[in-house]
Order: C-alpha cells, then structure tokens, then sequence
C-alpha cells in the first residue's frame, strides 16, 4: 500500500506541476496576473490530501486512534470541498484578446482535474478508515452523506463566498446563512447535481484503486462480510 500510496502522490504531483506550468505561460502571453488565485485554490484543494494522508496511517480501532481519527476527519471535512471546488472555477473561461481561448481552457482544467483527483483520493483514504470502523456498507452510507455535505460546502463558496475557515472566525454569520439559503431552489440543485456526480466519481475511483490493489482496510471489512 505504502508504494501505491507514493505512486499515487507522485501523479497528483505531477498534475499540479503541469497546471503550474500552464499557467505561468498563461501569464508570460498575457503580461497579467489574472489567473495567479489559482495557486492559492490549489494550496487549500491539496490539505484535504495531506490531512487523509495522517488518517491513512491510522491502523487501529483503540481509543487514541479513533480519537485522532475524530479531530483529523473533522478538519478533513471542512477543507475537504475546496478540492472539487476548483471544478467551478471553470466558469471564469471566455474568451479574452490576449490569450488563446483553448489555452484558458487547457490550464482551468487541468487544475479543476487536479483538485477533483486530489479530492477523490483523500476521500479513499479516510474512506479506508471508516471501513475499517464500520464495515463496508455502513461506510458507503457514510461516503454518501460526505458528498452531500462537500457539495452544499462548493454552494456556499461559490455562490455566497464563505470560506472553510469562516467556520471558526465568522461562525454565527456562516450559520445563518446556511439556514436561510439550505432549502433555496438554487442551493438544493447545486448541492444534488455535485453530490451525484462526486459519488459517481469516487466510486470509479474505487474501483480501479481496489483492483489495482487491496489495502488493509479493504481486506479486513471485505472478510467480515
């Protein structure tokens, strides 16, 4: 698990850097900055990978563990939509005098890609975990009501501009309007429109990571099926 884990890091390494280098010609062409808060979306899409990557080491079910589990998920949770968040910084693309509009189209993908992988993966891994704790079924019911609330948290940043960290800082505003905007029509379709497709996804994901290989976790909820 540990080379597959690397293997794994390496990729997502690999497509952050091509995304840099997209965008570092975006801005040699342009002479602007424009697309420069890419960078800072991408540094808060990779914590929730760095986070699931401590969660991944957990082996055990004693108190210590599941303790450490509960803060580390917790903190996972909250930075974890700003992963396939980068997806939606997609709708900044049309076309501009200076820059070829393949080439905006190219970088803003590559790093919507970048985040949604690096999402989905540090989603498997604590997935692993809570398997471990719960038993396969029980963990999917658990995978399902992640996704609802990652894409409710995408509603909230992109369409009202709160940020993971208003959680702690602004906490009594974010509150508030979570609970007037939470059975608007606009938030109900963004929030079931992304939790469908982050369950559709992640679930590939799965597949072709447990094909490739079983870590432990799989293995000892797999035998206790």
């Amino acid at each position: 698990m540990l080379n597959s884990k690397k293997k794994i890091v390496a990729g997502i390494a690999m497509l952050s850097l091509y995304s840099f280098v997209l965008l570092a010609f975006r801005v040699h062409i342009a002479g602007t900055n424009h697309f420069i808060f890419l960078i800072w979306n991408w540094m808060l899409a990779v914590i929730p990978l760095l986070l699931s990557l401590l969660i991944s080491a957990l082996k055990d079910k004693n108190i210590m563990q599941v303790l450490a589990f509960t803060i580390l998920g917790l903190l996972w949770l909250l930075v974890f939509p700003n992963a396939p968040y980068l997806i939606t910084d997609l709708i900044h693309l049309k076309k501009r005098t200076m820059v070829p509009l393949w080439l905006d189209t190219l970088m803003l993908f590559a790093f919507a890609f970048t985040g949604l992988v690096s999402g989905l993966v540090s989603l498997y891994f604590v997935h692993g975990y809570i398997m471990h704790l719960m038993g396969k079924r029980l963990s999917w019911f658990v995978i399902g009501i992640v996704s609802i609330v990652a894409s409710y948290g995408i509603y909230l940043g992109r369409f009202l501009r709160w940020n993971s960290w208003d959680v702690l800082t602004n906490t009594g505003m974010l509150v508030n309007d979570m609970l007037v905007h939470l059975f608007q029509i606009r938030a109900i379709l963004v929030t079931g429109v992304f939790a469908s497709f982050l369950i559709v996804s992640y679930f590939l994901v799965y597949i072709l990571l447990t094909q490739k290989e079983k870590p432990y976790y799989y293995k000892q909820a797999i035998n206790r099926e």
